[in-house]
């Protein structure tokens, strides 16, 4: 944390895991778009050739979209930077934030998004938290961010000056 700007960043370190999920799915899925490019296909179902191209490369072009880049907060905000767009949380609508163990969201049913390809991401339920949105490319160092709306599960291998930072700003 640069103690002068009073600004926090850190990139997401991403787990053996969650990297090994991305690279061998990424992998797979565009040696089968190359594997049907290659193949001979009749004109009436190349529609289905298309489409099904399509569909594979749309997934990785989201993926990599929807991960997230990096943690960053100020005075006045929290946000995870995404190539499509960033998450803000405004520091004045946080209500709780605390550093949560692996177990907290054990058991939680992913509702929407991803569950390893590109990282942890989407929106998550379980009974400890309730649902609340996830970003997070290793499950080591979890965050809890609560507003009164939503819930937010991020994680940050510097998450205590993350809190710190954020601790102060609100008193």
């Amino acid at each position: 944390m640069d103690l002068e700007s009073k600004c926090f960043s850190t990139p997401f370190h991403w787990s053996s895991e969650v990297l090994i999920i991305t690279i061998v799915t990424v992998l797979v899925l565009v040696l089968a778009c190359i594997h049907l490019e290659l193949k001979k296909w009749p004109e009436t179902v190349l529609w289905l050739k298309y489409t099904l191209m399509l569909v594979m490369l749309a997934t990785i072009v989201i993926g990599i979209g929807h991960m997230p880049l990096r943690l960053k907060a100020d005075e006045k905000t929290v946000s995870v930077k995404r190539a499509f767009g960033s998450i803000v949380i405004p520091q004045s609508q946080i209500v709780e934030i605390r550093q949560i163990a692996k177990s907290d969201i054990t058991g939680s049913i992913r509702t929407f998004g991803s569950g390893g390809l590109f990282g942890y991401l989407g929106r998550f339920k379980s009974d400890r938290l309730g649902s609340y949105t996830m970003y997070a490319t290793d499950m080591k160092h979890l965050i809890l961010i609560r507003t009164n709306e939503k819930n937010y599960v991020f994680n940050c291998s510097r998450s205590n000056e993350l809190i710190e930072m954020v601790m102060k700003t609100k008193a």
